[in-house]
């Protein structure tokens, strides 16, 4: 009676340690499934970029698919003066809906960058395919030549408060980041630009590709991905 006592308890442990594990399992398959949602959202962040080959068209895409970018200046700081001196900077070239190909940027006196540029207006901005994730879903490392790096080198510029560029450029910057609308009032922001003068690229094997810049500006960049991605947030209520 007794080892049949233990034997029955060891079927109904059986039986309970199998039924868990397929509700695990479930319960696991259906988080799997979640994550797969995702996955696919974040896959669908931005459209693909365009064919290597078409660098004029590559460039407008990954300077309007960048959140943010690194400006480089000459330091005017006493320890560095004279050095190159680099900063995160948030940026946009338009509206969601229309790129300039022109960087703006929302910035402040106080800032290192501003300071620099009061001294030497010259500067670099250079942004990166990898904002994108496209490099990660391609295991491209950032350094990867086929994650394409771009430099636009130039003069920054204040751009005339109260002038229709002023406003254009004000609203693009807050449509893409809206926290700045809740920044400190009493840092005397403006908007700077950057008046190109040269543009370089890596955007495939065989060294750097350099675009005239009259041809820059005046291509047609009409991708809506930006515009797209946003809208799709917004409607499904998801931070990617």
């Amino acid at each position: 009676m007794k080892w049949e006592l233990i034997a029955f308890s060891l079927c109904c442990l059986n039986l309970y340690v199998d039924c868990d594990w397929k509700h695990d399992r479930r319960g696991h398959q259906r988080s799997w499934q979640s994550r797969d949602s995702a996955n696919e959202i974040t896959s669908r962040r931005r459209s693909d970029p365009p064919d290597h080959t078409k660098l004029i068209a590559m460039a407008r895409y990954v300077l309007h698919s960048a959140d943010w970018a690194s400006l480089a200046t000459i330091s005017n700081l006493p320890a560095i003066e004279g050095f190159p001196f680099t900063n995160v900077k948030s940026v946009v070239d338009g509206s969601l809906a229309n790129s300039t190909g022109v960087p703006y940027f929302y910035m402040s006196p106080l800032d290192f960058s501003a300071r620099d540029l009061t001294k030497n207006s010259r500067a670099t901005v250079l942004v990166s395919l990898e904002e994108t994730k496209f490099c990660d879903q391609n295991n491209y490392d950032p350094e990867d030549p086929r994650c394409t790096r771009l430099m636009l080198s130039g003069k920054m510029k204040k751009v005339k408060e109260g002038s229709d560029e002023y406003k254009f450029a004000k609203a693009a910057l807050f449509e893409r980041h809206p926290a700045m609308a809740n920044w400190p009032t009493d840092h005397d922001w403006f908007i700077a630009k950057m008046k190109i003068a040269l543009i370089a690229m890596v955007d495939w094997f065989g060294g750097a590709k350099y675009i005239p810049v009259r041809d820059y500006l005046a291509y047609n960049y009409t991708g809506t991905e930006m515009l797209e991605y946003y809208n799709h947030l917004q409607h499904k209520h998801v931070i990617v």
